[in-house]
């Protein structure tokens, strides 16, 4: 009795008709959709968000639509470190120019996330002397890589020649045990110790200069890592004024979006399984009130509900 209880369920299921058929989203909804789609990206594009990757949208009738994009990688590829042939000296990292970039592009952040205004010249301007600090950067590390490297070889060469020694030394012993020993296998005694002392010393003095590049390349590394950072902090605050300003400007074209649904951003950052990415959510009664200058765009931007995940 409980089969075919089942059976008859599930066969008025099926035969429902339109009952269980999902609705369809209006083609003029689609239009509206895709126009500001082309917009974002075409905006995106002409700014300094090159590395940006292409932009997508869904939609969630009662919710709004969210548009997705991602910084392909943008800040993982100043931790990769091809080989490079050895090259002069470079000049020191200035440790007090980065640590000013970094309090502009934070205090930069912090200003758009509160609603201030933040020119486009400022963006560029601390982009610029963020990615002269990385390209400069990198090439010291490259630069110290390749030492780093011949410094191992040296070690690796020094050990073996001083494996070369002992064996040689231990032949000596083994002849001087099983036969009677001669003046010829004691001066050959006599300055492979010598050798072995001098090689030990040379290993030594390489192996403390190879800690010490590596101590100082660590350095290194945890700076670009803070500048990696900072040019995600400048690049998250170029798209948020940027997404405002778009909005403001071209919001109308979303007149099928209800006033009490959403228009989101979600930035994939790209960082590693423990990435987070980020999402700007605006109210599309706002946005109307932007469009009709009501609102100006740096309002817009701090009324949004902006958080990572």
């Amino acid at each position: 009795m409980k089969l075919n209880f089942y059976v008859t369920a599930l066969a008025a299921l099926l035969f429902s008709g339109n009952s269980l058929a999902a609705t369809e989203v209006s083609p003029k909804l689609k239009q509206n959709l895709e126009i500001m789609r082309n917009i974002l990206q075409t905006s995106l594009e002409q700014g300094k968000h090159s590395n940006v990757s292409r932009i997508s949208h869904s939609y969630l009738a009662g919710q709004g639509v969210l548009f997705r994009t991602g910084t392909r990688g943008q800040f993982g590829h100043y931790f990769a470190m091809a080989p490079m042939p050895p090259a002069a000296p470079m000049p020191p990292i200035d440790h007090a120019a980065i640590a000013a970039i970094s309090a502009r592009a934070t205090a930069a952040a912090n200003t758009a996330m509160a609603g201030g205004h933040i020119s486009e010249a400022d963006i560029e301007d601390i982009a610029e002397q963020a990615e002269a600090q990385a390209e400069q950067m990198m090439e010291q590390q490259e630069q110290m890589q390749d030492q780093m490297r011949d410094l191992r070889e040296q070690s690796r060469d020094l050990e073996r020649e001083l494996r070369d020694i002992e064996r040689e030394k231990r032949d000596i012993e083994f002849a001087r045990k099983v036969g009677k020993e001669d003046a010829e296998q004691q001066k050959q005694l006599t300055q492979l110790n010598n050798k072995n002392a001098e090689l030990q010393k040379r290993l030594a003095d390489t192996k403390q200069k190879y800690a010490a590049w590596e101590q100082d390349f660590q350095k290194k590394r945890d700076e670009q890592a803070k500048l990696a950072a900072q040019k995600q902090a400048e690049l998250i605050t170029s798209i948020s004024v940027n997404f405002a300003n778009t909005l403001c400007d071209y919001g109308a074209s979303l007149r099928e979006i209800k006033d009490n649904e959403f228009v989101s951003l979600q930035l994939e950052t790209s960082q590693g399984r423990d990435s987070k990415d980020i999402y700007w959510v605006f109210k599309k009664s706002d946005i109307n009130q932007c469009v009709s200058g009501k609102l100006k765009a740096e309002t817009l931007l701090k009324k949004a509900d902006y958080y990572q995940y």
